[in-house]
């Protein structure tokens, strides 16, 4: 039940920031899409590194230990935001000293835009672990369907009255961003004993804890988003514009599988040692066989289809959504 929650949250949601990234896509062109998509992976890539595990180790401490649950939504909370300001600050200070490591059309205003994003997305993500380590998918799956679908609605209304620009887009993103978090963390506080007094001992065993799954989760992270930023540097924003696109489509495919593994972490944490292997391979077995299948059946489908969907400017981003499908 957990994962088809999750599944169904990221294809309703998901629709929406596809349709908002649609709209964008076509008001920038390959170009200025290509900018913010610098942006926005900028601001992903440093809330992934800002967040030095205690995150992760959040979902497994909030699933073991319901009482210590209001300590922990405080100490997330708390370090989520200054973490977010410390980010913020050393990546934006460093790209208006050194304006040869971002793109063209990026300046003062898209700076600062940045740095309300980079908060933003550390505060999204804390609150969305903390749900997840309370198995609360259903209220995940309803924030995050809401708030993506805000994400197209703010696009139509400022492309209507202002047209839409790098710094536009980028602050659409930031604020669906926000608006997750702000819902994210009122339910937190209503529904689990609200804010409780920060706990330092508390701190110091999650970040001990979760440092060491720090590493792995942010070189998976860095992985899948890492290629735009060296793309932005080695190449120009238009030929990144072709490429988010397939990269946007070909994430399409993870969705079920990363459902199956999001649920099953704070039920395998729960789980006694003896059922759990079993659990973990069968849910394995299961989102393996839907991907496959799901690989093979975009691959002859997909690539027609960018043109007609995204303009006939981006026939390029076809051959790299073949090659990112593997």
């Amino acid at each position: 039940r957990g994962p088809a929650l999750l599944f169904w949250a990221q294809i309703i949601g998901n629709s929406g920031l596809f349709v908002g990234l649609l709209l964008v896509t076509r008001a920038l062109g390959p170009s200025g899409r290509g900018a913010v998509a610098f942006l926005t992976v900028t601001a992903l890539v440093t809330a992934w590194i800002a967040r030095l595990g205690v995150t992760e180790a959040t979902v497994v401490f909030a699933a073991r230990r319901p009482q210590q649950r209001p300590a922990l939504l405080t100490n997330s909370l708390s370090f989520s935001t200054l973490m977010g300001l410390a980010g913020a600050a050393v990546v934006c200070g460093t790209l208006w000293l050194v304006p040869a490591l971002r793109p063209n059309g990026v300046g003062s205003v898209e700076l600062w835009v940045l740095a309300v994003s980079i908060l933003a997305a550390c505060l999204a993500d804390a609150g969305y672990r903390f749900m997840l380590g309370c198995s609360r998918f259903r209220t995940h799956a309803l924030v995050t369907a809401v708030t993506s679908w805000l994400y197209p609605l703010l696009a139509v209304v400022l492309w209507a009255l202002f047209g839409l620009t790098v710094a536009l887009g980028l602050a659409i993103w930031a604020a669906t961003q926000a608006m997750r978090a702000v819902a994210l963390f009122w339910i937190a506080i209503r529904r689990e004993g609200g804010i409780g007094r920060p706990s330092f001992g508390l701190f110091h065993e999650t970040i001990t804890f979760g440092v060491r799954a720090w590493f792995g989760t942010l070189a998976d992270s860095l992985g899948f988003r890492i290629d735009q930023i060296l793309l932005a540097l080695i190449a120009t924003e238009t030929a990144l514009g072709f490429y988010v696109v397939a990269v946007n489509l070909s994430e399409v495919l993870l969705y079920f599988p990363g459902a199956v593994a999001t649920a099953l972490l704070p039920a395998a944490a729960r789980s006694a040692e003896g059922p759990r292997l079993d659990q973990t391979l069968r849910a394995w077995r299961s989102a393996t066989y839907v991907t496959l299948a799901s690989i093979v059946l975009s691959a002859a489908i997909v690539p027609p289809l960018i043109p007609l969907v995204f303009g006939e400017s981006f026939h390029a981003s076809a051959t790299p959504f073949l090659l990112l499908l593997p």
